[in-house]
C-alpha cells in the first residue's frame, strides 16, 4: 500500500480530531469519525504487513543468491579436481542436491511475488542460470563416470593379468619342482651306477696265473674308473656325497697299482 494514500487518509483524520465535539451544527458526526479512524488503522496495518512481506521476499532472494554463489564455488572446485584426477561423483551429488534446494526455494518465492514484476524478471533470470548450471554439472558428471569406468576396466584387466601371472608362476614353480626332483633322481641314479661299478671292481676274482692276474687287474681298474666317472657326474648334478666315494675309489686304484 502506498504511503501517500495513508497520508491522504491520516491528514483529514487529524483535522477531524480537532473538530469533533458535541452535537453542534457544522461538526462531523461521531460515527463518521470512528469509521475514518478504523480505515486509517486498517491502512496502517496493511502497510506494515506489506513492508514485512517485502523484507521477507528480499531475505529469501538474498539467501537464494548466496546458495547459488556457493554452487558456483563448488563447481570451480569440482573442475579443479577433474584436472587433478581426484574428482568424485559424491561431489556432483552434493552440488545437485544444493541446486534442487535452490529450485524448491525459488518456486516458493515465485508464488509470493506474482504481482511484483521486478522479482518475476529476476526469478526468470535465475532459472536460466540454474538450467545452465545443471547442464554444466551433468557434463562434468558424465566425464567423471567415463573416467571411473575406464579406471574400473583397467583394474579388472590388471586383476585378470595378475591372476594369469599368478597361475603362470604356480606352473613354473611346479615345473621347477619337477625338474629338481628329476635332477635329484638322476643324481641318485648316477651315484648308484658308481656304486655298482665300484662293487664290480671290488668283486674281481682272485687268480693265480700272472697273465690272468694282469687281465683281472686291468678289468678292476676299468670298473673303478667307470665308478669314478659316474660318481663325478653325480657330484656335478648335485650329489655331494659322491665326493667321498670318489676319494675312496681313487685310493683303491692307487693300492691296486702298488700291488703289481
Amino acid at each position: 500500500m502506498r504511503i501517500d494514500k495513508i497520508i491522504g487518509v491520516a491528514l483529514p483524520l487529524c483535522l477531524l480530531v480537532s473538530c469533533v465535539g458535541g452535537p453542534k451544527e457544522g461538526y462531523v458526526p461521531q460515527t463518521d469519525y470512528d469509521d475514518l479512524r478504523q480505515e486509517y488503522t486498517q491502512l496502517k496495518e496493511s502497510s506494515a504487513a506489506t513492508r514485512e512481506q517485502y523484507v521477507e521476499q528480499a531475505e529469501a532472494m538474498d539467501k537464494i543468491l548466496q546458495e547459488l554463489a556457493q554452487v558456483s564455488g563448488s563447481t570451480v572446485v569440482l573442475r579443479t579436481d577433474m584436472e587433478k584426477g581426484t574428482a568424485r561423483l559424491t561431489q556432483v551429488q552434493q552440488i545437485e542436491n544444493r541446486i534442487g534446494d535452490i529450485k524448491t526455494k525459488l518456486d516458493g518465492l515465485d508464488m509470493i511475488t506474482k504481482e511484483n514484476a521486478a522479482y518475476r524478471k529476476l526469478i526468470t533470470s535465475l532459472r536460466k542460470v540454474i538450467d545452465e548450471k545443471e547442464q554444466e554439472i551433468e557434463n562434468l558428471k558424465g566425464e567423471i563416470q567415463r573416467r571411473d569406468d575406464t579406471i574400473t576396466e583397467q583394474n579388472e584387466t590388471i586383476t585378470r593379468q595378475s591372476g594369469t601371472i599368478s597361475s603362470q608362476n604356480e606352473t613354473i614353480s611346479s615345473q621347477q619342482e619337477k625338474l629338481r626332483m628329476a635332477v635329484a633322481e638322476q643324481a641318485q641314479m648316477l651315484f648308484q651306477a658308481g656304486v655298482d661299478f665300484e662293487n664290480i671292481g671290488d668283486d674281481s676274482p682272485v687268480v693265480r696265473r700272472r697273465k690272468d692276474k694282469e687281465k683281472v687287474m686291468d678289468l678292476t681298474r676299468e670298473m673303478y674308473e667307470k665308478s669314478i666317472f659316474y660318481y663325478t657326474k653325480a657330484l656335478e648334478t648335485g650329489y655331494p656325497e659322491a665326493q667321498y666315494r670318489i676319494n675312496a675309489v681313487q685310493q683303491k686304484i692307487a693300492d691296486l697299482t702298488a700291488s703289481k
